[in-house]
């Protein structure tokens, strides 16, 4: 049986992370955490969206429900959020190939990822 609770606490005790520290995070108190955490509260929706992206998995996963790979842009910029997902779709164009030479638009996306990274 899935125990939100047990989830929470391993996941926040992973990132070394307090109560405290996570709920300044996803905008609750320290208590409140707790209460999750020994399953006398369960989150509201919009809290479980917060943790699901503090901690960069899907809602699937913090759930209980079999991963799906999800990749959380919370805490990027606009323009970072934009590079990461032409990355993906340029890595998804890459697998789709046969050949092993990068196109322009991959060359493009390696250029993005190099200002942004020098910025």
């Amino acid at each position: 049986m899935f125990d939100f609770g047990v989830m929470l606490k391993q996941l926040r005790k992973e990132r070394k992370l307090t109560q405290k520290k996570l709920g300044d995070l996803i905008g609750v108190t320290e208590s409140t955490v707790s209460k999750y955490e020994a399953n006398i509260m369960l989150p509201p929706f919009e809290i479980l969206r917060s943790i699901a992206s503090v901690f960069n998995i899907s809602m699937d996963t913090l759930c209980g429900m079999k991963h799906q790979g999800t990749l959380s842009t919370h805490g990027l910029t606009e323009a970072q959020t934009e590079t990461v997902k032409a990355l993906v779709d340029a890595y998804r164009i890459k697998n789709a190939q046969t050949g092993r030479q990068l196109t322009q638009e991959q060359f493009a996306v390696l250029g993005k990822i190099t200002a942004e990274l020098t910025k």
